[in-house]
């Protein structure tokens, strides 16, 4: 096995002796002719060139080589091996939650509410919403091997998103949300997920052939209520990142697949950190940055390193703040709304659409190109809200531009 590591630091070299000493074989540390013992802090600071360096594992077993590689990542130790977008075969990769969405639709003649089976989870909307743009797509996670979990993958496979590292696992059931909408077109949910399968995945299964070739991957904060999915979830964005992927990050809270609020809020904004993009509502903001003001959360969360933040406002549109400042981007008129659910995951589809179809690299997209984006997003989110269910709902690309150009 062989690595390319990060050093640097004094700090970083403890770290890579401290692993390699755990190692039961054989393991040197390589930069061009010279090799030195990577078990020995001496030896590690003898090298002539002390920022990287080749990690060489003198063992074949796999489960080894995994275990000592998820180990350096953990660590930040793995050096960033090159471009994404050059070396992309996904857009857009979605990771997390898939579910089925119960949908309350009517009242029976005996009084009983009626439900209608729908596909959702914000990350497998959000590959949808792209797909149906034109985007390439993929989703990694996990449903149960059962009626719903089959249902859910061959509507992902319907809608031309890649399905490679979506499993069904036939030892946990497929999570269910029942979804109240009223009047108004507001949601409520009740979840079936203790646990729910998407909770489940783990790290080694984590299809990698699609996440070290993907541009933009996107995640949610579903993945962080439970172990081990909080592990992997982790495990992909730090992989996705030093690989030199765009991260994604929208944060969903239910208050009902937590503990308690701090637990949400510690967890939910421990993703952060390694985040390029970051979408939320404006209910969330004071959970996610304590500031309910939407422009002081979004300068509070850009302070933490997000590029581009994105706050959305309803049917007045959304917020966007970056290195240019922050403005607001107005929303679209809709006549009638039949159902919110999947309204922001549809709005973040077509913003990360535009992203990744941008000849531009995230660091020179100026305020005037994020709000064209913001706006295309508000286009494909006033055409989700006419319809009921969120998948179901997504709209193509030409009706977009129609809706754009009226």
């Amino acid at each position: 096995m062989i690595v390319k590591v990060i050093l640097g630091t004094m700090q970083n070299a403890r770290k890579l002796v401290s692993i390699a000493e755990s190692i039961p074989c054989d393991v040197e540390l390589c930069y061009g002719r010279y090799v030195v013992n990577a078990k020995s802090m001496l030896g590690v600071l003898s090298m002539p060139e002390f920022d990287e360096g080749e990690l060489h594992v003198h063992t074949d077993n796999e489960k080894e080589c995994e275990k000592i590689f998820f180990q350096l990542l953990d660590q930040n130790l793995i050096m960033d091996t090159g471009d994404a977008v050059k070396r992309s075969i996904y857009d857009i990769t979605t990771f997390g939650e898939i579910l089925i969405d119960f949908t309350s639709q009517d009242i029976n003649e005996d009084g009983q509410m009626l439900y209608a089976r729908n596909p959702g989870g914000a990350p497998a909307n959000v590959a949808v919403a792209a797909s149906r743009l034109g985007a390439h797509t993929a989703f990694i996670g996990k449903a149960g091997k059962d009626m719903h979990g089959k249902f859910l993958k061959s509507v992902l496979e319907k809608e031309n998103v890649d399905t490679k590292g979506m499993l069904l696992d036939e030892n946990y059931f497929t999570t269910l949300a029942f979804v109240e909408v009223s009047e108004t077109g507001e949601r409520t949910f009740s979840f079936a997920r203790k646990p729910g399968a998407d909770t489940k995945i783990q790290k080694e299964e984590v299809d990698v052939d699609v996440l070290d070739h993907t541009h933009i991957f996107h995640v949610g904060s579903l993945s962080l209520t439970d172990q081990p999915a909080r592990d992997t979830t982790f495990y992909a964005v730090k992989r996705a990142k030093n690989k030199g992927s765009v991260i994604s990050y929208d944060p969903n809270y239910r208050a009902s697949l937590w503990p308690d609020e701090a637990t949400a809020k510690k967890h939910m904004r421990s993703l952060v950190p390694y985040v390029d993009l970051m979408k939320i509502s404006d209910e969330e903001t004071e959970l996610l940055t304590d500031h309910k003001d939407v422009r002081e959360a979004a300068e509070a969360l850009y302070s933490q390193g997000v590029k581009v933040v994105a706050v959305t406002l309803g049917g007045e549109g959304a917020y966007l703040y970056s290195k240019d400042g922050g403005c607001v981007v107005p929303g679209f008129v809709v006549e009638q709304i039949a159902d919110t659910n999947g309204a922001g995951d549809s709005f973040w589809g077509g913003f990360l659409y535009k992203v990744s179809t941008a000849e531009k690299h995230l660091d020179e997209l100026t305020q005037e190109d994020l709000k064209e984006f913001a706006r295309f997003g508000n286009a494909v989110a006033s055409l989700c809200v006419e319809k009921k269910g969120a998948i179901p709902a997504m709209p193509e690309l030409a009706q977009v531009e129609r809706r754009i150009a009226k």
